[in-house]
């Protein structure tokens, strides 16, 4: 027993030793986590303990305050805890726990003057939407399956929604040109009808019940010869199907067999060349492939657009187009290839072909697009002709806002039309020039489009409150026949709510042809549905 003793004295020891180390090396591993420091302070709002509580928005003119400190506890069982509301403002995010109706930063009795907004909208809220039937307008209720399906047993099931939306165009227009006026109210109604059965499939059709065709629609004229001028009609302007042919007709063919061509027809919009070279509503079909792959180009696109009515050519109204339009991307690269051949049967001799390249560049926030346009033919009428085309635009964003300017979109289009050129179909000339456009749906205001003309346009796209308004000044130049002519303009837009917005527009020119002088303001109030 005594010659044990020693031992037993060796092994208390070392355990007791033990037990200290095991204590300190535990405490190192569990030791109280260091407090988060606040690292963007300035973005974080914070308690204003005079208000009892109340959450506001830091002051930007005040110091910045300091997350309270809390002491380290001496014991598990001595923890203090900051308060909790200022708790979850710092790390847990206050506005997931907000009551409804709750108020960030409203001002009291002693800060009348101070900003407020509202924590967060009601859950039961809900944007003004279309009227919708069978599927919610881009909803997330759930899919719906139809015994309805294309041609066979195997086709594809439809899923329809019908949308019925539109916009009700109230405005007024002010006019001299020529030394003549041209003042008056009127008003535009446009609804839109869309059902789709699938992903690809859809009819649609568009009525314009104020005004017929590109009128803009029914207005009262008070200069001479004053009184109510109706343009309303009760035929759609525009109705077609369009579809995807493997959609349709996919389960005759190999499941694997590629027979994606997009198909539509009726009476449907149809631009070319940025809307220069054809910008009208033409009565026939087109033929659609865009999966076409060639070299390492990519998006290769090939149209072919037959119209067999409604093709509003200078020559005939009555004309037929038929042509081919190809686009393809290339190393940030857009191109774009277009012939066409307009047949006249009611004008001899006044057939047209028309041949046109542009490339689109694509260099960070500036966008560079150069275009060249060839008419041959019209033997019988004004001849050949070209519409060469320089267009760009450089979009900035401002970190300071000057004047509350959050981004600018600034651009200069220059253009050359020569010999005897027109346009296919239709045409949107104006776009190279806006300042000498008042209304471009009104045909009093769409100005001259034939014969020899140079010009530049240059001007900016101010937009302000998170793009809900915007200023557009323009200086413009050009010189038809060989007359001088300079333009002012300006393009005024306002979001007046989430389904309207407000538009002025505003045109001076000047020259010493009277003919050639004009100037107008348009003003209208458009209310979507």
């Amino acid at each position: 027993m005594i010659r044990l003793l020693p031992l037993v004295c060796c092994v208390w020891a070392i355990g007791m030793v033990g037990t200290g180390v095991g204590q300190n090396w535990q405490a190192s591993m569990f030791e109280d986590p260091p407090i988060p420091r606040v690292t963007s302070p300035q973005f974080i709002p914070v308690v204003n303990q005079r208000d009892q509580g109340n959450l506001r928005l830091p002051n930007p003119t005040e110091p910045i305050p300091q997350e309270t400190p809390v002491p380290r506890a001496s014991s598990p069982d001595d923890i203090q805890l900051r308060p909790l509301d200022e708790e979850l403002w710092l790390h847990g995010g206050s506005y997931l726990y907000a009551p409804e109706g709750d108020r960030l930063g409203w001002p009291d009795q002693h800060e009348q003057t101070a900003p407020y907004m509202k924590l967060r909208i009601p859950e039961d809220h809900r944007d003004p939407q279309p009227v919708t039937l069978f599927t919610d307008f881009l909803g997330a209720d759930p899919i719906r399956q139809w015994d309805l399906r294309w041609l066979t047993p195997e086709g594809y099931n439809w899923e329809p929604r019908f949308v019925l939306y539109g916009g009700y165009e109230m405005n007024a227009i002010a006019l001299r040109e020529n030394g003549q006026r041209r003042d008056g109210l009127g008003h535009q109604l446009l609804v839109d009808m869309d059902l789709r059965l699938t992903g690809t499939e859809r009819f649609h059709a568009q009525f314009r019940p104020l005004g017929e065709g590109g009128t803009g629609g029914s207005f009262y004229q008070f200069s001479e010869p004053s009184g109510y001028i109706d343009n309303s009609t009760a035929e759609p302007q525009n109705y077609w199907f369009e579809g995807e042919l493997h959609s349709i007709l996919g389960s005759w063919f190999d499941p694997l067999a590629a027979l994606d061509v997009h198909v539509v027809g009726g009476k449907f919009p149809f631009a070319l060349q940025n809307r220069l070279l054809m910008n009208d509503e033409v009565l026939g079909f087109a033929v659609n492939k865009n999966t076409i792959y060639l070299g390492n180009t990519s998006n290769l696109n090939v149209q072919y657009l037959h119209a067999a009515a409604d093709v509003d050519n200078v020559a005939d109204d009555g004309a037929r187009l038929n042509g081919v339009n190809i686009s393809l991307d290339h190393r940030r690269n857009f191109y774009e290839m277009s012939y066409f051949h307009v047949e006249t049967p009611n004008a001899p001799g006044r057939d047209q072909h028309f041949a046109a390249f542009s490339r689109t560049s694509f260099h960070g926030p500036l966008t560079v697009a150069g275009r060249a346009m060839f008419k041959f033919g019209d033997e019988a009428g004004t001849g050949d002709g070209q519409l060469l085309v320089l267009e760009s635009n450089y979009v900035r964003v401002f970190d300071h806002e000057p004047l509350g300017i959050e981004s600018a979109v600034f651009y200069c289009n220059t253009f050359a039309s020569l010999g005897g050129w027109n346009s296919i179909s239709g045409g949107n000339f104006n776009r190279l020039r806006a300042a000498f456009d008042v209304n471009p749906l009104v045909s009093i205001s769409t100005g001259r489009n034939l014969g020899e003309n140079y010009g530049a346009s240059l001007g900016v796209q101010l937009l302000r409150l998170h793009e809900d308004e915007s200023f557009s000044p323009e200086i413009a130049y050009e010189s038809p026949d060989g007359n001088s002519v300079w333009g002012l303009g300006l393009r005024y837009q306002r979001k007046t709510s989430k389904r309207s917005f407000f538009e002025v527009l505003g045109v001076v020119n000047f020259s010493d042809q009277e003919e050639l002088r004009r100037d107008g303001v348009f003003v209208s109030q458009t209310i979507l549905f």
